[in-house]
């Protein structure tokens, strides 16, 4: 779902990010209700009056009712139902349909919580965790839940006769992650699990210190993977953001638009105004700068990167 600045306020540009095809649609629900994230399926997660959760299908227009926030936050956190407490607690990316097409994870990271329910239901499940503030963007990858702490890459394990449960699900042996200086962002790139280590380290050959090492993560042998590539026969590159993550195919936009093999960084990245960095390419840690950047907004003209970085941040 992109970002315009000058759009009627409930109207809507969603991108296909496999053909590039970029559609329009009109969400009356925008006016009364306050969006929470985008699931991989593509559904809008919505709250009305900060306590009652929808979830709404732009395309359809089928709005899918879930149970009320009241029942899946502890009664001493139900000040935040008032309208001026802090909205970014109610940012929910990471929620979606789980692998059985029925249950619903809906995931508050910045509270560290995870509620699951199917439709019908009349409270949450709740699954508090801890991800030892190292993981800025939980995922959901084909119908499982993901976080990271440091144990390892962790998964929501969902069974009929138990309660949820995190478990291990590859670990990160080699890998030492600074809680203020470093975070960890979980991709997917096309049906592959990965993972962006941010971190500092200054060297001469790049010399705003930012790197972003980047892991393949092999669920069968519960390791990671040092990589230089996205793959894909016409290449792909990563947008990541402090809440998200976006991979695309450089086939569906035009030549030279967007770099194989390079991260993007999204607006609300710090070091992208701060140190002026735009992407980092794999092949060799360059950096490359933004082409433009005013108080982490982009200004006019947008370039292809830019549209995407800015769709791919929460602000």
């Amino acid at each position: 779902m992109l970002r315009d600045e000058l759009v009627a306020p409930e109207s809507r540009c969603f991108l296909n990010t496999s053909t590039g095809e970029c559609v329009k649609v009109c969400i009356a629900e925008l006016h009364d209700h306050e969006l929470l994230a985008v699931t991989p399926e593509g559904l809008l997660v919505l709250l009305h009056d900060r306590n009652h959760v929808r979830l709404l299908n732009p395309l359809t227009r089928h709005l899918t009712k879930l149970p009320p926030l009241t029942t899946l936050l502890p009664s001493e956190d139900h000040g935040m139902f008032d309208e001026d407490s802090d909205d970014m607690d109610f940012i929910a990316w990471g929620s979606g349909i789980a692998s059985d097409d029925s249950t619903f994870v809906l995931c508050f990271d910045m509270l560290q919580l995870l509620g699951t329910a199917k439709p019908g239901d009349d409270h949450w499940t709740l699954l508090k965790y801890n991800s030892d503030g190292i993981t800025v963007a939980p995922l959901l990858f084909e119908g499982s839940f993901y976080c990271v702490s440091d144990d390892g890459v962790l998964v929501l394990k969902i069974g009929a006769d138990q309660p949820p449960r995190l478990e291990v699900a590859a670990k990160m042996e080699d890998m030492r992650v600074s809680r203020i200086a470093d975070s960890v962002h979980l991709i997917n790139n096309c049906g592959e699990l990965m993972l962006v280590h941010r971190r500092r380290g200054l060297t001469a050959d790049n010399k705003s210190g930012s790197w972003y090492d980047t892991y393949r993560v092999d669920l069968d042998t519960r390791t990671l993977f040092l990589a230089n590539s996205f793959g894909g026969d016409a290449g792909r590159a990563v947008f990541i953001g402090m809440h998200c993550s976006l991979s695309i195919s450089l086939e569906a936009f035009p030549t030279g638009s967007i770099s194989a093999d390079t991260i993007y960084l999204s607006i609300d990245v710090g070091e992208r105004e701060r140190l002026e960095v735009g992407a980092f390419h794999l092949a060799d840690g360059s950096i490359e700068r933004p082409s433009t950047y005013s108080g982490g907004l982009v200004a006019r003209p947008h370039t292809l990167a830019d549209c995407l970085s800015l769709a791919n941040a929460v602000l």
